[in-house]
């Protein structure tokens, strides 16, 4: 009822009273155009990234590809009182509201941002200024008809590390099909127990629903399509076979 009234009162300005889900963390969110509302009532309400009776037990490792503003985050540590995330997430003020979640909810010291776009080499490159659809683009994207700045891409495979996944969570609007394409993801996704996969459809490089879900299934993934959206992205949940879910 609070942010209804912030909302119909037309305040442009962070929503800073305490809005604390019932049980959960306490939440910033931003007045429109962002979609700050609409992504965290996909996440804490209709909890798109819940595994169902899957869910892994003993979960110690998240990583998660597109951090946006922290929701994601908040939601794993919340979950898994004992977890650590590494997160990824280029826009600068993404990064801030990320950080300024984690810090009001203490998480800080479970989370570790990295200021990048989640990709498989780096170095400089442009993203389109698009609030939470921000996505590394090309030359000759629809995308770069948008206001693009320069930011930095980070090889993941780098980053990631040796050491078991829990839950790998991608959500970076196109950018997951060149990471699932490099040669490298086969090995981190043998020690992958978990998989939530936003796939996209909106551009040449994309290549969509079919080939993520026979992508994984090679992989030794049980997986299953999540809602899809006016056909241009939508969710998959994969288990890995040989992991389980214990």
């Amino acid at each position: 009822m609070r942010y209804l009234a912030w909302r119909v009162s037309g305040a442009n300005r962070f929503f800073r009273c305490s809005l604390r889900l019932r049980g959960g963390p306490l939440l910033v969110m931003r007045p429109k155009p962002s979609s700050d509302y609409d992504t965290a009532y996909e996440i804490f309400v209709k909890r798109i990234y819940d595994l169902g009776p899957d869910r892994p037990k003993n979960v110690r490792r998240i990583v998660d590809l597109g951090g946006n503003v922290g929701y994601s985050c908040l939601y794993w540590c919340w979950l898994y009182p004992e977890a650590e995330v590494l997160t990824y997430e280029p826009h600068p003020v993404h990064c801030g509201i990320l950080e300024r979640h984690m810090l009001r909810n203490r998480y800080s010291e479970r989370v570790k941002l990295v200021r990048a776009a989640a990709g498989v080499r780096n170095g400089p490159c442009q993203l389109s200024d698009a609030s939470d659809a921000s996505a590394v683009v090309h030359s000759g994207d629809p995308a770069s008809l948008r206001p693009l700045m320069q930011v930095d891409s980070a090889d993941v495979f780098e980053g990631i590390g040796p050491d078991r996944i829990d839950i790998l969570k991608m959500d970076i609007e196109g950018a997951e099909y060149e990471i699932m394409s490099d040669p490298r993801f086969d090995e981190v996704m043998a020690r992958t127990r978990c998989i939530l996969l936003e796939w996209h459809k909106r551009g040449p490089r994309h290549f969509g629903l079919d080939w993520c879900l026979g992508r994984l299934r090679t992989l030794g993934f049980e997986v299953e399509a999540g809602p899809s959206y006016c056909q241009e992205y939508g969710m998959v949940r994969g288990i890995n076979i040989a992991c389980g879910s214990s």
